[in-house]
Formats: C-alpha cells, sequence, structure tokens
C-alpha cells in the first residue's frame, strides 16, 4: 500500500520547461568567499551556486496568499489540508495532498564548470522521520530527473521558481473530537538545486563526496506536520 501510494507522488513532480544548451569546457577555480561547507563540515571543493532562501506554501492556486514559510535551519511547517489546491483519498483511511509552492533562489557565486540551463530542482520524497542514510549518494542521480529549470540571474539576483509540494498520510477520526488526525507523513521533505555537471564531478572519482546535500548547488529541508 505504501509503496504505491509513494510511487503516486511521483507523479506530482513539477515540471518547468526550459531549453537545454550543454556546453562543457573550461572550469574556474573556487572562490573561497562564496565557498560552500559539506555535511561533514569541511569545505566544498566548487563554490555553491545558489541559496535557497525560502519555500513559501499558498492558499491554494492563489500565489499572493502566503499561509506558511520554510526557511534554512527552520524546517517545520502545518499544513492544512484545507490550504492544499488538491486533495483526495487513494484508498480508505489515507490522504493525499498538494501544496502550491514558491521557492526563492538567490545566486551567491557563478558556476564552477561553463554550463547552460543544466539545472534541476528535485523534490526528495521520504517518509518521516528520516533514516541515517536519506540522502545518501545512491539517489545520483536522479531517475526520474525533472526538466531544466532556468537560473540564469546574475550574482546576488534572485528569482523564484513556482512548483508543487506533495504529501501523503494516514487519516484517522479519534474521539472525543472525532476530527481526522494524521500520521505516517511522507512526501518532499527536501528540496535541492542541482548543476547537473557539477554534481556530477562531485559525486564521482576522485570526490566521490557521500551525499546528494554535498553535491548540490543549494538545499532546503521541509518536516511538515498534516492537520485538517
Amino acid at each position: 500500500m505504501k509503496h504505491s501510494c509513494l510511487s503516486q507522488l511521483v507523479s506530482f513532480t513539477f515540471v518547468i520547461a526550459a531549453a537545454i544548451a550543454v556546453s562543457c569546457t573550461d572550469h574556474t577555480e573556487p572562490d573561497p568567499l562564496t565557498g560552500c561547507k559539506l555535511v561533514d563540515g569541511t569545505p566544498r571543493l566548487y563554490p555553491c551556486e545558489f541559496e535557497i532562501l525560502k519555500v513559501e506554501f499558498c492558499n491554494k492556486l492563489n500565489v499572493g496568499d502566503i499561509f506558511g514559510t520554510v526557511v534554512p535551519g527552520h524546517p517545520d511547517i502545518t499544513l492544512p489540508v484545507s490550504r492544499a489546491w488538491s486533495s483526495f483519498h487513494p484508498s480508505p483511511g489515507f490522504i493525499d495532498a498538494t501544496f502550491k509552492v514558491k521557492i526563492h533562489v538567490k545566486r551567491i557565486s557563478n558556476p564552477a564548470f561553463d554550463v547552460s540551463y543544466q539545472y534541476v530542482m528535485p523534490k526528495i520524497i521520504r517518509v518521516l522521520p528520516l533514516g541515517s542514510d536519506a540522502f545518501d549518494i545512491s539517489s545520483f542521480p536522479p531517475v526520474f530527473p525533472p526538466l531544466p529549470v532556468r537560473l540564469d540571474m546574475a550574482v546576488g539576483d534572485t528569482s523564484v521558481v513556482i512548483a508543487d509540494a506533495s504529501y501523503h498520510a494516514r487519516e484517522q477520526v479519534l474521539p472525543p473530537l472525532n476530527i481526522p488526525v494524521y500520521s505516517e507523513i511522507s512526501g518532499n521533505v527536501l528540496f535541492l538545486i542541482y548543476n547537473m555537471v557539477t554534481a556530477g564531478a562531485l559525486a564521482g572519482p576522485p570526490n566521490n563526496y557521500p551525499t546528494i546535500l554535498d553535491v548540490a548547488e543549494s538545499h532546503i529541508a521541509i518536516n511538515p506536520a498534516v492537520v485538517e
């Protein structure tokens, strides 16, 4: 049951169309002023290009009506099913809910490799609570990567990417209040930005970075609590 429901969530993966123009030639040396650190605290070989400033959750399809925000280091958010733009019961006792989100992305460095439009933004699906190996490098490259997204703004500029965040949960109506209570939550708990050329260089020999967090240009975690 869980596996079939999780596979349904994959179909919610957002699609952001962009032209693909690949050019992988020279690369620049890391700039120590814009360098970033790995999960273990050591410096990353190449500077991180982006910072995800925040993820805003919208009321249904109204992207101007924000009911909750996640920022780096503060992943907790309460998600009322009533604010989802889509919700349904895939089977008795379970619910799927999809929320419209605005992802604010700031460019903080130029790319380490000379590439164009080779950025993808996977939404990582996991079951909560997360295990210690939830984000190991075995899930790179993405099996079903989203289409590339255009992030060609200048250093210091910010772009907003509109996407979906989808969640699956067990639903129980418990006395004495007889209102729905949601548990066993799974869904989009991590947003990433990959420069596919840079990420491939960091994931492969001789670097062999151990987690997808290390090879991504930026990431932000989401720890959802689903309510009525």
